[in-house]
């Protein structure tokens, strides 16, 4: 049987490849006990802390694969194109490195790494450079920051 190639990756995927990269973190938790839910919600207001503590929020959920809080902090376009289901199953296919760039995020936001764009009231879009020219960003939407993209 010639060997099958592999499925080409989905828009959300395609999109949101760091992020898809990021949830496989999760498989490292297979088997384990489940992690205590954190409030899916993002934090309220548009400061630059509530900015970081939305995208660690994300970063977490995706590395204990709690698949539902994820998604619920994704902006409301991305929400509205995936199911937490969907999200799931992309980021399992998305390759190996999603330990790594977990990791990455997680100690930029501890280590104070500076957020570019500006928080507050008709602030935004603000990102987190990640390295590689890649960037995580941020929405604001309904007075509350949304991650909106891995680039």
């Amino acid at each position: 049987m010639p060997p099958r190639a592999p499925a080409a990756p989905s828009t959300l995927a395609k999109t949101l490849t760091l992020t898809g990269a990021w949830a496989l973190a999760a498989c490292a938790t297979a088997g384990s006990a489940p992690a205590p839910r954190a409030d899916p919600a993002p934090p309220a207001g548009l400061s630059e802390p509530a900015a970081r503590a939305t995208l660690d929020r994300f970063a977490q959920a995706l590395q204990q694969g709690r698949w539902d809080d994820a998604w619920g902090l994704l902006s409301a376009r991305w929400r509205a194109d995936a199911s937490p289901e969907r999200l799931a199953a992309d980021w399992r296919g998305a390759g190996p490195v999603a330990p790594e760039a977990a990791a990455r995020v997680r100690a930029l936001l501890g280590s104070g790494a500076a957020l570019e764009g500006r928080s507050g009231e008709g602030g935004g879009p603000v990102r987190l450079p990640v390295g590689g020219g890649r960037a995580a960003r941020l929405v604001a939407e309904a007075g509350r920051w949304r991650v909106d993209a891995l680039e």
